[in-house]
Order: structure tokens, then sequence, then C-alpha cells
């Protein structure tokens, strides 16, 4: 609980609100991209095959991979605030607030989505590779 506001505690809040707003942010955009790979294993399922270009493959790699880097890197959700790693009377109030906006489990569940999609993209981009592969032997 809060004591006093002053100057920590205010940077503290701001620090534990905005990350959880950027997660809020990254959580979305990786449910998009989840239902993308979502409509091309029905596609597959459906047809055995799927129509999306590799460029377009290539680009949802991408952005799984700036997702996850973004939002260890920028975020700083595995790192204390600067606040309440240099006082310690900080450090309960930081505590506190990411307990409260489940920081660690949100975090936890958009890992496990960015990994289910780092098995979707290997999946697809082998059978690019097959199909490739079976183009270079038939020129052969």
């Amino acid at each position: 609980e809060l004591q006093r506001l002053d100057v920590g505690n205010v940077s503290v809040i701001a620090s534990v609100l905005g990350q959880s707003v950027a997660l809020d942010h990254y959580a979305k955009d990786v449910d998009q991209m989840l239902g993308v790979f979502n409509d091309l294993n029905k596609e597959m399922a459906r047809t055995g095959g799927f129509t999306i270009r590799p460029q377009e493959l290539f680009q949802l790699v991408a952005r799984n991979n700036i997702t996850m880097t973004d939002v260890i890197t920028q975020l700083g959700l595995l790192e204390r605030s600067d606040t309440a790693w240099k006082y310690a009377q900080y450090s309960h109030v930081w505590e506190s607030l990411r307990q409260e906006f489940e920081l660690e489990e949100r975090f936890e569940r958009l890992a496990t989505k960015l990994e289910l999609m780092q098995t979707n993209v290997k999946y697809f981009l082998e059978i690019l590779q097959n199909r490739k592969s079976d183009t270079l032997e038939w020129i052969i």
C-alpha cells in the first residue's frame, strides 16, 4: 500500500503502468499474428497446401522476432525499475503493482504464444524448403 505520493512513487507507478499498456499492445499484435498462422493451419488442413507467399512468411518471422526482442529490451519487464532498484523504500510498491497488474504472468503467456508462432514458422519454412527442393529436383 502506498504511504505517500512522491516523485519516486510516481516514477515507479508510471513505469509499471507503461509496461502494462505496452504489454497489452504487444499481446494484441501477437494475437493478430497467431490468427494468421491459425488461418494457414486451417487452409493446410482443408486443402493440403497454403497460399502465403514466402516474403509474407518471412515478414511474420521478423515481426515475431522484433516483438520478443522489444518486450525484453525496450519494456524491461525482466528488470526492476531504476527507482525501485536504487531506493529500497520503492521496491515494495514496484513489486505490489507488478503483482496487481500480473505483469509476469502476462509476459509468460505472451512468451508462450511467441514460442507457438516459432513452432508454426519452422513448420511452414520446412514446407517451403521442401517445395523448393522438389522444384530443383524436377529441373535437374
